[in-house]
């Protein structure tokens, strides 16, 4: 394997681990605090976060926001607005395991936007692999899916994760040409900023249904974590990954965080790791390798 396609498969594990905490911690949070007023102080901590990495790197963001202003404002739309109120809205009401399997769809809606947009023509190993990944995920969380009860209007829920994973989907598409153009770190911060120009009005709205003293010590571990962890880091290494592979290929790498988020519940709360999910992990690994290569 090259040092390039070592670097972007060690970009794109870490981004899965860190990933595969927001669905553990991110349910916590989502659970009890209301879905606009997460939103809100999320990319409240996220939009500080990169202004003060902008600001240490000296990057110019006024000329490139003013200049590009329309295609930024979309992405933000898309990327944040959009999806993280489908996102956040949908785990309060359906199981992660829902919200993991509806997120491997990801790359397949990738595909077929950058198939639509010209950005790239699949072949049989493509999409070969996207199969091969896609039923390994499948195997994963159906060995997986007596852990919990169904939430009441899990229907609902599953309905907003699939919104948000169309809305991501075309986020990603969108970037990579602004990602090729101005970098990763000013495309993520503007698109970021952006979204985040949008939400507030909307967060706004869910500031007077949040009772602070009624959240736990551990929800507001999970916003700071969807704040600096899910938000920032994520989002960097989401885009830094553009940079370097077509898009397809970097939502591939989705595929692993429901393995991901197995490997830390059986890390951190003990729950067993099945031969089913041994058999479903190298399938998925297989199907990522399979579109690398």
């Amino acid at each position: 394997m090259s040092r390039s396609n070592l670097r972007f498969a060690a970009i794109m594990g870490l981004y899965t681990f860190i990933s595969a905490g927001t669905f553990l911690l991110g349910k916590i949070a989502a659970d009890t605090i209301p879905t606009l007023a997460l939103g809100l102080f999320r990319f409240l901590i996220a939009g500080a976060g990169f202004l003060v990495l902008a600001r240490f790197r000296g990057l110019e963001l006024w000329p490139v926001a003013k200049a590009e202003w329309r295609i930024y404002l979309l992405a933000g739309f898309l990327g944040v607005a959009l999806n993280q109120s489908a996102f956040l809205g949908g785990l309060a009401y359906t199981l992660p395991s829902h919200a993991a399997l509806l997120y491997a769809l990801t790359p397949i809606v990738v595909l077929l936007l950058a198939w639509a947009r010209g950005q790239e023509k699949p072949g049989p190993r493509k999409l070969g692999g996207l199969a091969l990944a896609f039923s390994g995920v499948v195997v994963v969380l159906s060995s997986r899916s007596g852990t919990g009860a169904l939430p009441p209007k899990w229907i609902l829920g599953d309905l907003m994760i699939l919104v948000a994973v169309v809305a991501w989907a075309g986020y990603t598409v969108l970037s990579r040409p602004l990602v090729l153009k101005h970098g990763a770190q000013r495309a993520t911060t503007l698109s970021i900023l952006f979204g985040l120009a949008i939400f507030v009005p909307l967060g706004l709205f869910g500031l007077p249904r949040l009772t602070v003293a009624a959240v736990p010590p551990m929800a507001w571990v999970g916003l700071v974590y969807l704040g600096l962890m899910t938000s920032v880091v994520s989002y960097l290494l989401w885009f830094q990954a553009l940079s370097m592979k077509e898009p397809s290929r970097v939502a591939i790498a989705t595929n692993a965080q429901p393995v991901a988020t197995a490997i830390l519940a059986w890390v951190f709360y003990g729950q067993p790791i099945t031969p089913a999910f041994a058999a479903g992990a190298v399938l998925v690994l297989g199907g990522v390798l399979l579109t690398q290569l």
